[in-house]
């Protein structure tokens, strides 16, 4: 399947040839589809226009302030991510807690980049997370197990065991899918 899809994006890379205007309205489109599904998957109430309004720094009437806070912190932290893969830097738990501290301003100042300090239940769920004592060591163990992997996987299945991995240990209260 991996081999299908590199060799598919393989052939679009040597066929296209789009100017810089078109690339950036390209991704622009993405960036936005991005912030608006995550946060709809996360119970936010803004349509997708509402959400491009939200980005170009314009309230919402009627609309919740914290739906608001999501679009804006959600930006912040793909910048932020963004910002670390261009350095080159390595993976790591105070990364993590950084993404975490953004997508929660504002909205949850008491838990931000914290690991929760209780035992959950999530509604709906076949599986518990795990108790809360072990989250330090589960989470270097996500760590080191990303990072000596890097390079043994193709970066789809990596990126998908390791969002997997990270929302089964469930290390905050809130905002783990977003991070």
């Amino acid at each position: 399947m991996f081999a299908i899809i590199d060799s598919l994006k393989n052939k679009l890379d040597q066929s296209r040839s789009l100017s810089d205007f078109t690339s950036k309205n390209i991704e622009n489109d993405l960036f936005l589809r991005w912030i608006f599904h995550s946060n709809a998957i996360s119970g936010n109430r803004l349509s997708l226009l509402e959400t491009k309004v939200v980005l170009e720094g314009i309230t919402v009437g009627g609309k919740k302030l914290k739906d608001h806070f999501e679009v804006i912190n959600h930006r912040n932290a793909i910048y932020y991510v963004e910002k670390i893969i261009r350095k080159e830097e390595s993976f790591s738990e105070c990364q993590i807690r950084n993404i975490h501290q953004l997508i929660l301003k504002n909205i949850d100042d008491e838990n931000v980049g914290l690991y929760r300090q209780q035992n959950i239940l999530i509604s709906g769920a076949t599986t518990t997370p795990p108790d809360y004592t072990l989250l330090n060591d589960k989470m270097a163990h996500l760590v080191d197990c990303y990072n000596s992997a890097a390079y043994t996987f193709h970066p789809i299945e990596h990126a998908a065991k390791v969002h997997s991995d990270f929302v089964g240990i469930h290390p905050f209260i809130d905002g783990n899918g977003c991070t």
